[in-house]
C-alpha cells in the first residue's frame, strides 16, 4: 500500500485517487503485488479483496493497470471482434453476480454508515472504487461489479434495504450510457419489489464516475 514501493503504473493509479490512503487500502484489502509475488495478479494489476456478507474472503480481482493503453490500441486497430480488452480480471470459478461488493454485515457497526443508511438509504454503484470512495466519505454503498444487476443481487439489495435502510435505495451509476441503461432496469426491478428507489447521476459532469465525487450533500 506504499506508493514508493509500487510500480510506476500502480503508483500513478493510486496517486490519481488521493483519497485512497494506505489506511483505506488496508481496511478494504486492496493494493499492489510485486512482480516476485506468488499471485495471478502480480505486477500488472491493482488487487481487490471480495468478501461475503459474513466478512469472509471469497475471492480476489485485479484491475489491469495497462488497460488504457490496450484500449487505445484496440480503438486504433479498428475494434477487432473478440479482442476487446478487459478492465478487470477475476479468479476462475468466482461468480461475481452472486455477491455485492461491500455488503459485509460488520460495516453496520460504523455509526457514520448507519447514519448514511437512515438519511440516504442504501446506495448502489457499479465498481469497487466507487464503494471504497463513498465509504471514505461516510456513505454506505455496495457495488455490482458490473453495470447490470443479477437476480441474486437484486434479491440481496431488496433484503438489505428492507432490513437496515428503511426500504430505500439510491442508485448511483457511472455517467455513461451502459451504466444508466443497466440501472434503469434495476430501478424497475426494485420498484416491482416495492422498494422506494431513486436514480442519481451526472453530479460530477459527463463521463465521470462516482469515485470522482468530491463531497456528498
Amino acid at each position: 500500500v506504499d506508493v514508493s514501493q509500487m510500480s510506476p503504473e500502480a503508483a500513478a493509479y493510486v496517486r490519481k485517487r488521493p483519497w485512497m490512503t494506505p489506511e483505506l487500502m488496508r481496511k478494504w484489502g486492496c493494493g499492489w503485488i510485486p512482480g516476485n509475488g506468488r499471485s495471478l495478479f502480480r505486477k500488472y494489476y491493482f488487487v481487490y479483496t471480495h468478501r461475503n456478507v459474513r466478512g469472509e474472503v471469497v475471492s480476489y480481482s485485479g484491475r489491469d493497470l495497462t488497460f488504457e493503453k490496450k484500449w487505445d490500441q484496440w480503438i486504433k486497430d479498428g475494434k477487432p471482434e473478440g479482442k476487446k480488452p478487459n478492465k478487470h480480471r477475476y479468479v476462475s470459478g468466482y461468480h461475481r453476480g452472486l455477491e455485492l461488493f461491500g455488503a459485509m454485515a460488520n460495516r453496520l457497526e460504523e455509526s457514520a454508515l448507519r447514519e448514511s443508511l437512515a438519511k440516504n438509504g442504501l446506495v448502489i454503484v457499479e465498481g469497487m472504487n466507487d464503494v471504497i470512495r463513498l465509504d471514505e466519505l461516510g456513505i454506505c454503498a455496495v457495488g455490482l461489479c458490473s453495470n447490470r444487476a443479477t437476480d441474486t443481487q437484486i434479491e440481496s439489495i431488496s433484503k438489505f434495504a428492507q432490513q437496515v435502510a428503511s426500504n430505500r435505495v439510491l442508485l448511483f451509476p457511472d455517467n455513461d450510457y451502459e451504466g444508466e441503461a443497466g440501472f434503469k432496469e434495476l430501478t424497475w426491478q426494485l420498484l416491482k419489489r416495492e422498494i422506494v428507489t431513486s436514480l442519481s447521476g451526472g453530479q460530477n459532469g459527463p463521463e465521470q464516475q462516482p469515485e470522482d465525487i468530491r463531497d456528498w450533500n
